[in-house]
C-alpha cells in the first residue's frame, strides 16, 4: 500500500488554528445575535411602558409636550388639516 501524503506539521497547525479561530468567531457572532434579540425584546417592552405613561398623561392633561428636565409642559396645538374638494 502506498504511503499517505501529508502536509507539513507547521502547515497543519496553521490550518487547525485558522479553523479554530473561524469557529470561535462564528460562535461569538451567534452569542451576539442572541443578545441582540434579547435587547430588541427588552426595548419593545420599554416602548410599551413609555406609551402607557404617555397615554396616562394625555388622559389627564390632554395633548401636551413635557420638558423632561423641569416637568413643565405646553399644550400641543394640532394644526387643522386643509380640506380639499
Amino acid at each position: 500500500m502506498a504511503e499517505a501524503k501529508k502536509i507539513k506539521d507547521e502547515e497543519l497547525e496553521a490550518v487547525r488554528l485558522a479553523v479554530s479561530n473561524f469557529n470561535r468567531g462564528k460562535s461569538t457572532l451567534g452569542d451576539l445575535e442572541y443578545q441582540k434579540s434579547q435587547l430588541i425584546s427588552e426595548v419593545q417592552k420599554l416602548e410599551t411602558a413609555l406609551k402607557a405613561e404617555q397615554t396616562k398623561l394625555e388622559n389627564i392633561y390632554g395633548s401636551i409636550t413635557v420638558n423632561l428636565d423641569s416637568g413643565e409642559y405646553e399644550e400641543s396645538v394640532e394644526e387643522a388639516q386643509e380640506v380639499v374638494e
